[in-house]
């Protein structure tokens, strides 16, 4: 009978002591799982904050060179026009060339009149609402039309026909053969880890925008536009 009772119930047999051992964990082994778990939950929350922050980064950075690139296709476009005259009539040109703005006119409806609207352009950087601009502006909108936004530099230089930089503003804009165009432009937040010490320089090596000491990430872009249209004048 014993021996029978023994195989139906064999926790009657055992003694308090190893009773006593069955009943779960003690107060320390929890407080030590809940501090691991606090460690790894921690260590996900960092990993998942720090993967947050490289991806708004990135975006931020992608955003600007497209701002960028938008901004120079313009300005190609733009200035390769300049001077545009099918009919040899209009006088068509550059009338403004300074080292930040440029005034442009081309006939290109060949109707004899260059100042009609994306006929006479200029370009130029103004500020709205805080925001530093490239500016289009033409007859049509009387104001200027942004480009692209956080721009914070635009140099212009002008070369003559054997590639020599021209004196700004230029006095006699017929001498323009060619100009280079630099911008520099901005993310639209600061980086809290990085800090912008870089001197940006145009095409010549001249000093267009100084270090700006603060955690905007910047982009410099630059090309030459060959005025075609300017060597027929």
């Amino acid at each position: 009978m014993d021996i029978y009772l023994h195989l139906l119930c064999p926790a009657a047999h055992q003694s308090p002591k190893s009773q006593n051992k069955n009943k779960g964990f003690t107060l320390v082994e929890i407080l030590l799982a809940m501090a691991l778990a606090g460690i790894v939950t921690a260590g996900i929350y960092s990993l998942y904050n720090s993967q947050q922050k490289s991806y708004a980064a990135q975006e931020q950075r992608s955003q600007l060179q497209a701002r960028m690139r938008t901004a120079l296709y313009f300005l190609e476009r733009d200035i390769s026009m300049a001077g545009c005259d099918p009919t040899g009539k209009t006088d068509a040109g550059i009338i403004l060339a300074s080292s930040s703005t440029i005034r442009l006119t081309a006939d290109r409806d060949a109707d004899g009149d260059p100042t009609e609207y994306n006929e006479d352009i200029t370009y130029g950087l103004y500020t709205s609402g805080g925001v530093k601009k490239l500016g289009r502006k033409t007859p049509a909108t009387a104001s200027n039309q942004p480009v692209a936004e956080y721009i914070d530099a635009l140099d212009f230089v002008y070369l003559d026909a054997d590639g020599n930089p021209l004196a700004t503003p230029v006095t006699d804009p017929r001498k323009i053969r060619s100009i280079q165009i630099t911008l520099v432009g901005r993310t639209a937040a600061p980086d809290p880890n990085y800090r912008d010490t870089t001197v940006y320089r145009n095409q010549q090596g001249g000093v267009i925008l100084g270090p700006q000491k603060d955690g905007y990430r910047r982009l410099l872009l630059s090309a030459e536009v060959l005025c075609r249209n300017m060597a027929l004048k």
